[in-house]
């Protein structure tokens, strides 16, 4: 017998489908909502067999942001329901419909070479309807939908909040998932610490992250969370105070230190990513600077 995929209801209407990714739903009087769609086609054909379930057809698709683990299931489920609305970020919607900037900009904004075009990397590209408004409202059918603006993780990231319960998208994890990455993907370290802040300044019934486990009270995670990105910038400025040293020297650095172990292209242009995250938000922070020498570009300690 066919395991169906059945949502998690955390209201009467306002549930999610638990995965790798989470997806958010929300039942509106036209139909389904979902807020996110997976990686891929395999991930989106089980939303599809639970909205079967529910005797739901879909009725939008609101992007919290333009990875391609939440977006990559557009594709299939726009297949399926092509009258269904698509709402995303700005700037954020470009990369959804045009998903090769994804590694592209990974690659520097060169061509990327043919391993960073997988999957992770490389969604199937989606039309997007409708650009979602920052720290405004989207209503869809009688529903009322709060985005929430928390940059850091991705340049326009947005939180979705509807009957009290927050979408936070992916800025924040759950420990497990913070330990099990080490160097979190983010490309702004201090506009990520800033986003935790300001849900930590929000008293939501409940909150959800893209990976992760729903909970009804979610200082704990949000504090383990800034306490993270914290040492891991507090680390870098140690390191960087030490001697001037290049990113590359850097990254190798660190990821030495937290015991990550390099394999594949996707994983070194992913760590690589998050490391010059984390000195773009120690650099904004004024704590390190660099400068040219020998055509190497150096980062050190900022001296008063």
């Amino acid at each position: 017998m066919t395991k169906v995929y059945v949502p998690t209801m955390v209201t009467k209407r306002v549930g999610y489908f638990p995965g790798s990714v989470n997806i958010g739903i929300v039942i509106t009087e036209n139909g389904a909502v979902l807020i996110d769609s997976g990686l891929d086609t395999q991930t989106a054909k089980k939303a599809k067999k639970g909205l079967d379930e529910l005797s739901q057809p879909l009725y939008a698709i609101i992007q919290t942001h333009s990875h391609a683990d939440h977006f990559g299931g557009n594709h299939y489920l726009l297949q399926q329901y092509p009258q269904a609305l698509v709402f995303a970020p700005a700037l954020e919607e470009a990369i959804i419909r045009n998903p090769r900037l994804e590694p592209i900009y990974l690659s520097m904004g060169a061509s990327p070479l043919p391993e960073l075009c997988n999957k992770f990397l490389l969604a199937d590209p989606s039309r997007v309807d409708e650009i979602l408004p920052e720290n405004g409202e989207l209503i869809l059918s009688d529903c009322t939908f709060q985005t929430i603006s928390l940059p850091g993780h991705s340049w326009n990231q947005l939180g979705i909040v509807v009957d009290g319960i927050c979408f936070a998208a992916d800025a924040y994890y759950s420990p497990e998932v913070l330990e099990k990455h080490r160097l979190p993907f983010l490309i702004d370290a201090d506009e990520a610490v800033q986003s935790i802040q300001r849900l930590q300044q929000t008293n939501y019934q409940g909150y959800l992250p893209g990976h992760g486990m729903f909970e009804t009270d979610v200082l704990s995670t949000l504090a383990y969370n800034e306490g993270y990105h914290q040492q891991i910038l507090g680390e870098i400025e140690q390191w960087f105070s030490v001697q001037p040293a290049t990113l590359e020297e850097g990254l190798t650095w660190i990821c030495e230190k937290r015991n990550i172990s390099i394999q594949n292209m996707t994983s070194y242009v992913l760590f690589r990513t998050a490391f010059m995250g984390y000195v773009t938000g120690l650099h904004r922070q004024g704590r390190i600077t660099y400068y040219f020498e020998g055509n190497r570009l150096l980062f050190c300690i900022k001296n008063e």
